[in-house]
């Protein structure tokens, strides 16, 4: 009997490697490390999910206008009860002379997602950005409550001096300050 070269091939005639064993403390890491990893993925999904979803919501809303609203007016209260998603921290600064901002904050592992908006005193949502901090939400600058008030103390400052500079012109026209003179009477032909 001869052997051919394709006998000599075939996988009967050579012998088989024995297979690897891999330990189970091995397999118990690599299990380990997997599951930590997907958390890690879930996590940071989740969070990004859930402020781009809040963002479209919010974004379609103020758009269409719901529940009877008019195009651009959302309820902050609607807003936190149907559009916002997920768990997000609640930020809010109230230093604002007219508007509030509130500021909201999804916590991923490697990125935190934002979401700011400023509320009106009527608690509409007025506009609505998705930057991490700024001076302006969607290029709409707020008054402070202390840069109102300066403001407003300063007009009265200068009412003031402008009354007393008025009053000093009267005076030195010869009429008492704050004197008030009787209408010249006028004649009219007939």
């Amino acid at each position: 009997m001869s052997s051919t070269p394709e006998a000599a091939g075939t996988p009967e005639s050579q012998p088989t490697p024995p297979a690897k064993k891999i330990s189970a403390q091995r397999r118990i890491i690599s299990w380990v490390f997997i599951l930590i990893l997907l958390g890690v993925v879930l996590l940071e999904w989740r969070a990004k999910t859930s402020q781009a979803k809040t963002f479209d919501n919010l974004n379609n809303a103020m758009e269409t206008g719901e529940a009877g609203e008019k195009p651009g007016e959302v309820p902050f209260e609607e807003f936190k009860a149907t559009m916002l998603q997920g768990s997000p921290t609640e930020e809010l600064d109230e230093s604002g002379a007219i508007l509030k901002l509130y500021h909201f904050r999804w916590n991923g592992v490697f990125k935190t997602y934002h979401l700011r908006m400023l509320v009106d005193e009527e608690g509409q949502v007025v506009v609505f950005d998705a930057a991490a901090e700024g001076d302006t939400v969607s290029d709409m600058p707020r008054i402070s409550k202390k840069r109102m008030d300066a403001f407003v103390k300063g007009q009265k400052e200068q009412l003031k001096q402008e009354q007393e500079q008025a009053d000093a012109a009267q005076t030195t026209e010869g009429k008492p300050a704050g004197a008030e003179t009787a209408p010249a009477e006028t004649k009219t032909e007939n």
